[in-house]
């Protein structure tokens, strides 16, 4: 709290020590210090609570005055100098000796602790960002760090810079001079109600360090995103995860978007398509991805829209607070390829039910409002925050996959498929089939993750499962009851007889409850499998999600809420499974964006099927093409794609993962085309990240005598995974 006479300026500066009594017993204080700025003297001088006065020169040894943004910041500070100002100073009291001991002496000074190395003192310490690029207008810059004072990694208690001019911003925070911390600056929106949107964020695997400072008031110039890691000077920046906002998806990604009533007034071959907020509030924020290689990103929208044909993918990507969620008002608005306005439709966020769905939009006439000119089916998805607790800045795994990395052998659904002729010991999915993996030297394994009808996370293959009722004698397959794995509770799955159906021939096996084994038994939970399975075997999450088929129809009915599946998981990986190498994957790309914006701890990656003969296409554009899923994971900022390996066996393949690894994507190739020791090899040699294969046991590169997690070294760096 500042004061000023004439010159004079005083300012009332808290500190936290231990104070000592007599008979040696301490207790932690808050000690005020009056810090008397002379203009005229140029100093500074500290008077403690004896009157006594110990003073420092405002700069360095050659004593320049102060700086403008000092004297700036002395000014705030005066004009703000209330009440509540003087408990919000007292309440920070404890950041100025965050991690370091403080004893207050006899002499009434302060005085490092006996295990301190340098003289701790309450100290200002100065950070300088500045930015290569200017920030929007709503934009601001934040600091958040390991220590009180700059909020111990939390959104909500981060500390604000402030602007110097457009590619310069500063804060000064009261630090102990003997502290060492770490910390990492980020882009943010404030929205009406205060809270924070963070746009985007420094990602570095370290955050950046800064050391122990003898001087009274230290100085750190730093460039946005750029830290001695970089050795390519690239900033290392991504977008932020969602916390007290949402973020809706308009999907143009269909063959089929529009019914024109009339080609002549409006062809939706040579259109511009725009999204407009009826009513602009702070937060609310549209951009859009026209997918194409190398050009993918998210990006503001053109003036006149973004141009469209049929077969283009673009999204429509908008961020708004989550009090805006059911009452926002859009006009997509279409325009001709002469930038006249054909006609709009109206979108009411009210209108949306559940995650995902499917508008359908009459597009009205721009000159005769009562005129349809087409008809649009506009599916939509929207991501809801993480339910759970919050996330930090500490650290992020979620591009985490080093080039120094080998290409690394990844166990499919454990030690193989089961329900076939030539089948491993194992049963599918299983503990045991995990862990025989990883006694063959697998680097992780890939398992696939449903929610029962109770809200389960279970680990099966389908999306459901042949039984019959108990006591019944079946031979023939049309015998068999088909129930779907979401329709059940898992008590009730743990009970059901399981038959396959191979070679026309009816097989049972045991049910979860007739298998003693307990590492043997079908449908373990996901907790089950992160809970026994060692750290050093990486995990590949793969969520099970229905898709649409071009022809009609779906693998399978969901009427699990999108949003509710994925937090389930997630909250129990992030609570079991941290502290080891873990990937999320899914066919399902909306799910795959769900998994990327909800949490910042683990890599997320695009499961295709690609360009193949073996099954029939996807509804979805996004899933036919190798290219368009890097184009997907380039939109929304994925680790990379699990493509299907007939995608590469033709000459261009290492042609075509160079255009991944270009992008700095990972490429994790799976399918029955894996399943030798040449093709395992062959993967390895066209530059796949990994290879997901049946049978460890049999296909393992010859060699190979240990998992490559199981260093200790690198067990270290994924343990500061651990949030709780």
């Amino acid at each position: 709290m500042i004061f000023s006479r004439a010159a004079v300026q005083h300012v009332i500066l808290f500190a936290p020590v231990k104070v000592t009594s007599g008979l040696g017993a301490t207790k932690d204080a808050c000690l005020s210090r009056e810090l008397v700025f002379d203009s005229n003297s140029r100093h500074r001088r500290f008077r403690g609570a004896d009157g006594g006065f110990w003073e420092r020169g405002l700069g360095s040894r050659d004593s320049r005055p102060p700086t403008p943004r000092l004297e700036k910041l002395y000014q705030a500070e005066a004009e703000s100098a209330r009440g509540h100002r003087l408990i919000s100073l007292a309440q920070q009291c404890a950041a100025f000796v965050d991690g370091a001991s403080i004893t207050y002496g006899t002499g009434n000074e302060l005085e490092p602790g006996s295990g301190s190395s340098a003289a701790c003192k309450p100290t200002l310490r100065e950070f300088n960002v500045r930015l290569e690029v200017p920030l929007a207008a709503e934009e601001r810059l934040g600091l958040t760090g390991d220590v009180k004072a700059l909020g111990e990694w939390q959104l909500s208690r981060s500390v604000a810079l402030e602007s110097l001019d457009e590619l310069n911003w500063q804060a000064t925070v009261p630090l102990q001079s003997c502290r060492q911390l770490e910390y990492r600056y980020f882009v943010y929106v404030e929205d009406l109600s205060g809270y924070k949107q963070i746009r985007r964020w420094e990602t570095h695997f370290k955050p950046r360090y800064l050391g122990p400072c003898s001087e009274l008031q230290c100085s750190q110039l730093d460039v946005f995103g750029i830290t001695s890691d970089n050795s390519d000077l690239r900033p290392q920046v991504h977008r932020g995860w969602l916390n007290h906002e949402a973020i809706l998806q308009l999907k143009f990604n269909g063959e089929k978007m529009f019914q024109v009533h009339d080609i002549e007034t409006f062809d939706p071959q040579h259109v511009q398509l725009k999204i407009v907020p009826v009513e602009q509030t702070s937060g609310l924020h549209v951009e859009y991805s026209k997918q194409e290689y190398g050009k993918s990103q998210l990006e503001q929208q053109p003036t006149f829209g973004v141009p469209y044909t049929k077969g283009d993918i673009v999204i429509f990507h908008i961020t708004l607070p989550l009090e805006r969620m059911m009452e926002q008002h859009f006009r997509l608005e279409c325009y001709s390829m002469s930038n006249e306005l054909l006609g709009s439709a109206t979108l009411v966020t009210s209108d949306l039910t559940g995650s995902e769905g499917v508008l359908h939009l009459p597009i009205k006439s721009a000159r005769n409002i009562d005129e349809t000119l087409a008809r649009l089916r506009l599916p939509y998805v929207t991501v809801q925050p993480y339910r759970y607790s919050p996330l930090d800045f500490k650290n992020t795994y979620a591009h985490y996959w080093p080039k120094s990395w080998p290409n690394l052998d990844v166990g499919h659904r454990g030690n193989g498929k089961s329900y076939i002729a030539d089948a491993p010991p194992e049963r599918e999915n299983t503990i045991a089939s995990f862990l025989s993996a990883h006694e063959h030297h697998a680097d992780m394994i890939e398992l696939d993750v449903h929610l029962t009808a109770d809200g389960v996370p279970v680990i099966y293959h389908d999306f459901g499962l042949r039984t019959a009722p108990p006591g019944k004698q079946i031979s023939r397959p049309d015998q068999l009851e088909y129930v779907l794995i979401k329709d059940i509770n898992y008590e009730l799955l743990k009970r059901l007889r399981i038959f396959s159906v191979i070679a026309g021939q009816v097989r049972e096996y045991p049910s979860h409850n007739a298998e003693p084994r307990m590492e043997h038994r079908i449908f373990p939970t996901l907790v089950e499998v992160l809970e026994k399975l060692p750290k050093s075997l990486g995990i590949d999450v793969e969520i099970k999600w229905p898709q649409r088929r071009q022809g009609g129809g779906s693998e399978a009915e969901q009427t699990i809420d999108k949003n509710f599946f994925a937090d389930k998981v997630l909250h129990q990986v992030i609570q079991k499974g941290c502290g080891r190498p873990i990937i999320f994957s899914s066919f399902d790309a909306d799910m795959c964006t769900m998994l990327r914006f909800k949490q910042n701890v683990f890599p997320v990656m695009f499961l295709t099927q690609g360009e193949t003969k073996k099954w029939q296409p996807f509804l979805d554009l996004r899933t036919r093409t190798f290219i368009a899923a890097v184009n997907n994971a380039q939109a929304f900022e994925l680790a990379g794609t699990a493509p299907h390996a007939e995608d590469f066996l033709g000459e261009n393949a290492s042609e075509m993962l160079r255009k991944a690894k270009d992008l700095g994507q990972i490429a994790v190739i799976w399918g029955d085309d894996c399943n030798s020791k040449e093709r395992v090899q062959y993967f390895t040699r066209i530059g796949a990240t990994a290879t997901c294969y049946d049978r460890s046991d049999l296909f393992m590169p010859q060699g190979k005598r240990e998992a490559f997690f199981k260093s200790p070294a690198l067990m270290a760096e994924f343990a500061a995974q651990c949030r709780i």
